[in-house]
């Protein structure tokens, strides 16, 4: 699909492609995305929860974010023809709020049907407004700048993994392969607590994006092939390309991507931005700087979260401070600042470990039946379970 945003200052054309699949594992289809290329929004959610509850998790974060986005129509215009710093708060706000109203929408949903409790999904957002995109981030769906040639992941993995690659007590590679990497930190709709870290991007003709769940991601840890992939004449055909080599590759979980490419970029009225109006815009509090940090677990009979015991329901976290992203951070990841607890989650890493192998594929791509007999249902959680290792390099 392709659509202009046109406005007084500031002409973009965008054109934009989206693909799911159910994988080669799954029965149903938990991921939910929509674009919306002629309003600037971009969504991506992964669903998590047994009895089809992740699907209408998932479902229900998109549509709740969607009809928020384009009920904001005059504001976001009003930034695209004068953007101002106040107006990116706006906007990060907006956006907060959109993200927020999503989580206590799916949330209160699983307090009421005892048969979607527990239920959660991951949420991305990417919303395009003038030369800018503010992008919003829960969980560990990702999204990624594809700028000449190269590849930057915007967002982090809110995972116990990341949380020690972060603290320097896992590398990057160990990270990968860890059965930390299933355990989520920080979902939307799991418990009454959430955190949104926001990022900010000045755009660039020619530029793509790509928002897709782990179910994409988790084939694909090399970003120089991501980039590569990407950066091709056809960005639609090479996603589409892309979500088949994730199912030939073992298509474990359900997969889901929305590519972006920014065709075009002309200032009708030129205005050159001052650096200070593309510093990230500091929102006071930071959601991963809780004593105890959510946790999302998963058991053989569905997700729950672990919240430390007797402890009463908290406030709503405020959003991560927005970062800027530009060339000096191509092909590196920007994490936020996370608290040392965040590190301390009460896993079990027996009980992890259990559910990762039962998911690791052998040599020949397949999982260990015998290892896998145990393991959570494939109905369970397509927001972490199942997380794979690094595959091998295809054979020439």
């Amino acid at each position: 699909m392709t659509a202009t945003l046109q406005d007084e200052a500031t002409r973009v054309t965008l054109e934009a492609w989206l693909v799911t699949d159910v994988g080669v594992v799954r029965e149903h289809n938990e991921d939910s995305a929509c674009m919306e290329p002629s309003q600037g929004f971009f969504i991506v959610a992964d669903g998590m929860g047994g009895h089809a509850a992740g699907e209408v998790a998932s479902a229900m974060a998109v549509e709740t974010v969607k009809t928020t986005l384009e009920g904001a129509h005059a504001e976001i215009d009003a930034f695209k023809k004068a953007p101002t710093d106040a107006g990116r708060r706006a906007i990060v706000q907006l956006l907060q709020n959109a993200v927020l109203h999503a989580h206590q929408t799916v949330y209160q949903r699983g307090q009421a049907e005892p048969d979607k409790a527990g239920m959660g999904t991951t949420l991305d957002v990417v919303l395009i407004a003038g030369a800018e995109a503010f992008v919003a981030h829960v969980g560990d769906s990702r999204t990624y700048l594809i700028r000449d040639g190269r590849s930057s992941q915007v967002t982090t993995d809110h995972t116990v993994a990341e949380v020690l690659v972060i603290e320097g007590k896992l590398t990057i590679e160990e990270a990968q392969v860890s059965p930390l990497r299933t355990i989520l930190v920080n979902a939307i709709g799991v418990s009454a607590d959430v955190g949104v870290e926001m990022a900010h991007v000045t755009l660039k003709r020619g530029d793509r994006m790509l928002l897709c769940s782990d179910g994409l991601h988790d084939y694909f840890p090399v970003e120089e092939e991501i980039a590569q992939r990407l950066s091709a004449e056809k960005p639609g055909e090479a996603l589409k390309e892309m979500v088949e080599l994730a199912k030939t590759r073992g298509g474990h979980d359900n997969i889901t991507g929305v590519a972006v490419h920014v065709t075009e970029i002309v200032d009708s009225i030129p205005h050159p931005m001052s650096d200070e109006s593309t510093q990230p815009v500091d929102l006071q509090g930071n959601p991963f700087s809780a004593d105890e940090p959510t946790q999302t677990a998963f058991t053989p009979t569905g997700t729950q979260v672990i919240p430390p015991e007797g402890a009463p329901p908290k406030k709503i976290r405020q959003t991560q401070p927005m970062r800027a992203i530009g060339d000096e951070v191509l092909g590196a990841t920007l994490p936020p600042p996370m608290s040392k607890n965040a590190a301390k989650a009460g896993v079990k890493p027996d009980k992890a470990k259990a559910d990762a192998k039962a998911d690791k594929p052998n040599a020949d791509g397949k999982a260990d039946e015998a290892d896998s007999k145990d393991a959570a249902p494939t109905e369970i959680g397509a927001a972490d379970t199942g997380r794979v290792a690094v595959p091998p390099k295809d054979k020439p």
